[in-house]
């Protein structure tokens, strides 16, 4: 068995919920390879954040998650952070801290593997990182005084400055404008590549989505819709069954273009 396969990411009859309520009920997936991106897309309240924080380890679940030979639900969180990083959609209000401590804080309560790091060592690495995000100059910036997209630009430093095998991003450029949306998704798109990184994300943006994925999980109240590569998971019918729209794709160089043509009616697409 080659490495790359022993480093899949795999979920099998994973079940989450709050409370007694159940949110994902059961759910597999087909493995997910090291160095593809994944996009999970639907409608509000389909599950998407819940599934993320689950395999984050930061929701209690049952069932089976597993990375390669790791068994994430038998770890303990500080050892499964090594393996896998969430970026939540807003970082913590009121947080005195620069960008740079932030990063490197967030470098220091989840060490990466091998020995530590000096000082030197873990400043060299925090501004390696802010500076391929594209925000050298914020490096010495309140992120209290950051503006929302600002924020996500510093949550995601966060979050790679850690190099996980598993990267989490819940929304990542939902306060973004169109050029830092752009880079973000090259850059998260090239690490996956560049160190068989998965990244697991959350968008809202369908385009968006199918011209940086590799493969697409479309969500609908708890349960897998589609599944596949974008021109096989945005399709008008799964627009109609998931979203309740009438929508038209059609295939260009760079991705698909989507257009939305009107609402289902509740009937029609309930049939």
């Amino acid at each position: 068995m080659t490495q790359t396969m022993t480093q899949d990411l795999r979920l099998s009859d994973l079940s989450v919920g709050y409370a007694k309520r159940r949110i994902i009920d059961g759910l597999s997936l087909a493995p997910i390879a090291p160095g593809s991106v994944v996009s999970l897309i639907g409608p509000n309240a389909a599950g998407k954040t819940t599934l993320l924080r689950a395999i984050a380890g930061l929701l209690p679940a049952s069932g089976a998650l597993t990375l390669g030979e790791h068994d994430l639900m038998a770890m303990v969180l500080a050892d499964h952070a090594r393996l896998v990083t969430y970026m939540p959609q807003n970082l913590p209000e009121r947080v005195a801290l620069t960008v740079l401590e932030g990063v490197v804080g967030a470098l220091r309560a989840s060490p990466i593997d091998g020995p530590p790091l000096s000082d030197e060592e873990l400043l060299e690495r925090a501004l390696g990182v802010i500076e391929r995000v594209g925000i050298t100059p914020l490096a010495m910036t309140g992120l209290d005084r950051l503006s929302g997209g600002q924020r996500q630009l510093a949550s995601l430093a966060q979050a790679l400055v850690r190099s996980p095998r598993v990267l989490l991003l819940d929304e990542p450029i939902s306060a973004l404008d169109l050029h830092y949306q752009l880079r973000v998704m090259k850059l998260v798109h090239a690490l996956a590549r560049e160190r068989g990184m998965i990244v697991l994300m959350v968008l809202h943006d369908l385009s968006i989505a199918a011209r940086w994925s590799d493969r697409i999980i479309v969500l609908s109240k708890g349960r897998v819709a589609a599944d596949g590569i974008p021109a096989e998971a945005i399709t008008a019918p799964v627009l109609a069954e998931v979203y309740n729209v009438v929508g038209q794709i059609e295939a260009e160089d760079s991705g698909l273009r989507i257009t939305i043509k009107d609402i289902l009616p509740h009937d029609t697409a309930a049939s």
